[in-house]
């Protein structure tokens, strides 16, 4: 036999034995002068070939009532044991099959010592593949027991004793070496479901796969048992000039009767008075003010080149549900606002309407002022002229408006009285006003009077009168 040959099956059983040679290698006569010696022979080695399997039970046995605990036997002299779910989880009976909860592993009951107080356990056929700390369950009974340990029998341990270096054949216990040897880096206590032989057995995949995403994947799982979501940095990463920049091409329309935008996508749109066609790629149902709206998002390259949609035209396009005709009419977007009066009297964040159009976009698009730069005064009104200003008085303009620059004047003409002559039409100096005294009904008037020939004047003499 080769080195690592091995006596186990694939399922751990052991397949070498001796006891089921032994009728064959005694002589007849010890067969037939000695058959109780033939048997004890047989079950020698059957003893030498079964494994121990220790366990954690729960019997419950029938009591006497006596000062020392006594047990109630039965005709056989064992001890009766009260029945399943009334204290009594895992009274095997001998010669059922049990299986291993995790390992999945089978082996026959061959003797029970359940009833040892500081090591209960179990002689069972050869079956090293058992996993300590699993339930195991028998066929019949139904009873259970957790596996606290599991020792090989001597049979197995001589035909074998090399082949324990074989992660497919070693008993559960010696995993813990392999461990120490091969991966103490790794903690002992593993996600529920972790095989420690099968992680054993393929620790060197796991080692080249460290650094990895998956190697990170797989350490996450089998110590925390979560799978992780592995991020690399250059995901966020800023590239200048890396962006995939575009803009979309959308298209406002309010539907008509029944029609329905989602039923649009991945249908031609067609326009009735522009005969522009487009194909539509997503489709967003709005409502603003109560007004439906549906959004749609054109592709590009289907628009019809020769041809564009135009303001309050009707469209229409089959529905990918019904295959019926939908139609929808075309509405403009808000897009860019041109001034062409300032107007006047508007304060800051005052909000006025742009237009009342219900094909431009709800019909109720609103501006606001944003900034009032000051302004100029462009002309003067005199309401009331007041009284006792003289030509030359400067003005001063008070006004509530804070965004307005200061304005200032000066009187330039007062009643449009009649002005002496003087060197400056404005000026004081010799340019007094000629007015009338309340109550004058005379005037002064310059008359020339000449005196008579023979008076006591000179011929031709005049009489200034005052």
């Amino acid at each position: 036999m080769a080195t690592f040959d091995s006596d186990i099956d694939s399922t751990g059983n052991l397949t070498t034995k001796i006891s089921t040679l032994i009728d064959g290698q005694l002589p007849d006569f010890i067969q037939s002068d000695h058959p109780i010696f033939s048997v004890f022979l047989k079950h020698y080695y059957e003893y030498l070939e079964a494994a121990e399997l220790r366990v954690t039970v729960n019997i419950d046995n029938i009591l006497l009532e006596l000062e020392t605990a006594s047990y109630v036997l039965g005709v056989d002299g064992n001890k009766i044991v009260l029945e399943v779910g009334a204290g009594t989880e895992g009274k095997f009976v001998v010669g059922e099959t049990i299986t291993g909860g995790t390992s999945k592993a089978t082996a026959k009951i061959l003797v029970d010592d359940l009833s040892n107080s500081t090591k209960p356990r179990i002689f069972i056929t050869s079956q090293q593949k058992f996993v300590t700390g699993e339930t195991i369950t028998g066929g019949t009974s139904l009873s259970s027991a957790v596996v606290t340990r599991y020792r090989a029998n001597p049979v197995q341990t001589i035909q074998q004793l090399l082949s324990y270096a074989d992660i497919d054949n070693t008993i559960y216990d010696f995993l813990d070496q392999f461990r120490d040897e091969f991966m103490n880096a790794i903690p002992l206590t593993l996600a529920d479901g972790v095989s420690k032989r099968s992680l054993v057995k393929n620790i060197r995949e796991l080692y080249r796969a460290k650094g990895t995403s998956e190697g990170h994947k797989i350490f996450f799982n089998m110590i925390l048992g979560e799978t992780p979501e592995v991020i690399y940095p250059n995901k966020y990463m800023v590239r200048a000039s890396g962006g995939n920049w575009g803009n979309k091409l959308i298209m406002r329309v309010a539907p008509s009767g029944s029609a329905v935008g989602d039923q649009a996508i991945g249908k031609t749109i067609t326009g009735l008075t522009s005969g522009a066609s487009a194909v539509v790629v997503s489709s967003l149902s709005l409502s603003e003010s109560s007004i439906s709206i549906v959004e749609f998002e054109l592709n590009r390259d289907s628009l019809s080149p020769s041809a564009s949609f135009v303001r309050g035209e009707t469209i229409q396009v089959v529905s990918n549900v019904t295959d019926t005709i939908m139609y929808f009419t075309v509405n403009t977007i808000v897009s860019s606002v041109t001034i062409n009066e300032s107007g006047a009297l508007y304060g800051a964040s005052e909000s006025f309407p742009l237009d009342t159009d219900e094909n431009i976009g709800n019909g109720e698009a609103t501006g606001r002022v944003g900034n009032i730069n000051s302004g100029e005064v462009s002309g003067v009104v005199v309401d009331d002229a007041g009284t006792k200003y003289e030509v030359g008085d400067v003005l001063t303009f008070v006004v509530s408006d804070s965004n307005t620059s200061t304005a200032a004047g000066f009187v330039s003409v007062i009643d449009g009285s009649i002005a002496l002559n003087g060197t400056d039409k404005y000026s004081t100096d010799g340019g007094d006003f000629l007015v009338f005294e309340n109550a004058t009904t005379e005037q002064e008037y310059l008359v020339d009077i000449e005196l008579e020939t023979a008076t006591t004047g000179s011929n031709g003499q005049k009489l200034l009168l005052n």
